[in-house]
């Protein structure tokens, strides 16, 4: 199963909501009120932030019995610095994040060495954590369509 293709897309759904779909799966897409949106779902930020938060939840989940790690309940915690002058385009400074930061707190009886030997596993092989750390971002040339 090598190179595996996920796909994602986005259609607007008016002022700064979008309809996202991947696979069979629908969601929306927003701003906070205080960005100009509505507040009807995640803004694109937060769904990074969640996409690193789950993929870590899914290995943790995944991978814990390979460690001899029971599990009771387990939760993520991640958090990113973005300083919204970049994207406004107000100052000279990165429009992405600066940094971001996670923490997984799991719930066990299990050996604290066990529970350390998860958590190393988790970040050398995250897909989304391996992403985040650099990854070359193409933007492919789109034709244009205008409304008759």
């Amino acid at each position: 199963m090598a190179n595996t293709v996920f796909e994602s897309k986005a259609s607007w759904a008016g002022g700064l909501k979008l309809n996202l779909q991947s696979r069979n799966h629908k969601w929306v897409v927003d701003e906070p009120e205080i960005l100009g949106g509505t507040d009807q779902g995640p803004n694109p930020v937060e769904l990074v932030l969640g996409g690193l938060a789950s993929c870590v939840g899914v290995l943790v989940s995944l991978y814990a019995p390979a460690h001899k790690v029971e599990l009771k309940d387990f939760h993520i915690f991640v958090e990113g610095d973005l300083d919204l002058d970049g994207f406004q385009e107000i100052a000279p400074v990165r429009p992405g994040f600066s940094q971001i930061r996670y923490r997984v707190d799991i719930q066990t009886d299990s050996p604290k060495e066990n529970v350390d030997s998860l958590l190393a596993h988790i970040e050398r092989i995250c897909p989304v954590k391996d992403t985040l750390s650099g990854v070359g971002v193409l933007s492919q040339k789109s034709g244009s369509s205008v409304a008759a």
